[in-house]
C-alpha cells in the first residue's frame, strides 16, 4: 500500500457520503428487493425447529436496518402468528440509532422484539466466548460486510456454528465477475484496506457445507468518475477504492491504472453515452 492513502471506511462520516451515493448510482438495491420478493421465500420456509415456539434471526453488520426489515417482513410472512427475536450486530451507533427510528415506524402488525449489539462480529464473537453463550439461530444474515472482518474464514465458520436445526445463513457479496472483484483483484494490493472479496465461496468449499447460490445483475452508472473535479465522481472513486480522496492522494501511476481498469471491460461498458459499473451480486444461501 501507498503510505499516504487512507482507508476511506476508516471514517464513517466521509464513508457514509460514499455509500449513499454509490446506492444512488447503481441497482444494488433493487438487487436485493428482487431476491428477498422472488428467492428468500422458498428459502425460509422451511427454517425453525419443529414445535419452536420462536425464530430467532441474528443480522452481522445490519447498518441502518432497511434490508433487515424486509427480510424480517418475508420471514415473518411465511410463518403468520410465530413471534420472531431479531438481534443485530452494528458496530455504529448512528446506524443503530436509524435503525431504531425505523423499527418505531414500521413494525405494526409485526410481532418482532429487538436486541441491539454495538460492536464488530469480532467483539461479538469474543463476547459470546466470554461469557460462554451460545445463542442458535434459525436465520442469520451478513450482507455486504465481510470486506470488513479481519479473517473472512474464522467469521464465517464462527456464524454458521450458531445456526439451530433447519437453520440458514445467508452471504450477500459481489459476484465473481463483478468489476470490484476484478479492480481489486488487479491493484487491491496497493490500497490501504485488504477486502475478502470471494473468499466466502472457497472457506465453504472447505468447510464441506451445503449451499445454494442466485446471482443476481446489478450495475452502477460512474460516469463522473472520469470527469475531473466532480465531486459526486470523487465520491465514487473513493468508494470502489477504499480510499479517502483517492485522487488527491494515489500515486499518479495507480491513478491511471485504476481509471483504466475502471473504463473497460470486465469492469465497466458503455451505454448510452454512460458507463456502466458491472455491480453484480452473488446471494449464498448455507445450511446448517
Amino acid at each position: 500500500m501507498e503510505s499516504s492513502m487512507k482507508p476511506l471506511s476508516s471514517d464513517f462520516g466521509l464513508y457514509l457520503k460514499s455509500f449513499k451515493l454509490f446506492l444512488e448510482r447503481s441497482t444494488e438495491y433493487q438487487c436485493m428487493e428482487k431476491f428477498i420478493d422472488e428467492n428468500l421465500p422458498e428459502v425460509v420456509t422451511s427454517i425453525g425447529k419443529k414445535g419452536a415456539s420462536c425464530l430467532n434471526v441474528l443480522g452481522v453488520g445490519s447498518g441502518s436496518g432497511e434490508v433487515d426489515m424486509k427480510i424480517l417482513s418475508k420471514i415473518q410472512s411465511k410463518h403468520p402468528g410465530l413471534p420472531i427475536h431479531n438481534e443485530v450486530v452494528e458496530p455504529n451507533p448512528h446506524q443503530i440509532t436509524k435503525y431504531k427510528d425505523l423499527v418505531k415506524e414500521i413494525t405494526q402488525g409485526l410481532n418482532i422484539s429487538f436486541t441491539w449489539n454495538q460492536m464488530r462480529s469480532e467483539e461479538y464473537e469474543k463476547q459470546n466466548k466470554e461469557r460462554k453463550e451460545c445463542r442458535k439461530f434459525d436465520f442469520i444474515h451478513m450482507i455486504q460486510m465481510l470486506y470488513f472482518v479481519q479473517s473472512v474464514p474464522d467469521t464465517i465458520k464462527y456464524f454458521h456454528s450458531l445456526l439451530e436445526t433447519n437453520g440458514k445463513l445467508l452471504i450477500i457479496q459481489v459476484a465473481g465477475d463483478s468489476g470490484l472483484h476484478s479492480l481489486w483483484n488487479k491493484v487491491g494490493s496497493r490500497f490501504p484496506t485488504n477486502s475478502g472479496f470471494l473468499g466466502d465461496q472457497k472457506v465453504l468449499d472447505e468447510m464441506r457445507v451445503k449451499y445454494q447460490k442466485y446471482e443476481l445483475p446489478s450495475d452502477m452508472d460512474i460516469t463522473e468518475c472520469f470527469i475531473e473535479g466532480n465531486e459526486n465522481g470523487e465520491r465514487l472513486l473513493n468508494f470502489l477504492t477504499d480510499v479517502a480522496d483517492f485522487r488527491k492522494t494515489a500515486p499518479p501511476d495507480l491513478k491511471a491504472e485504476v481509471l483504466h481498469n475502471l473504463r473497460h471491460p470486465p469492469c465497466s461498458r458503455e451505454e448510452n453515452g454512460k458507463i456502466l459499473f458491472n455491480n453484480n451480486m452473488h446471494f449464498i444461501v448455507v445450511d446448517n
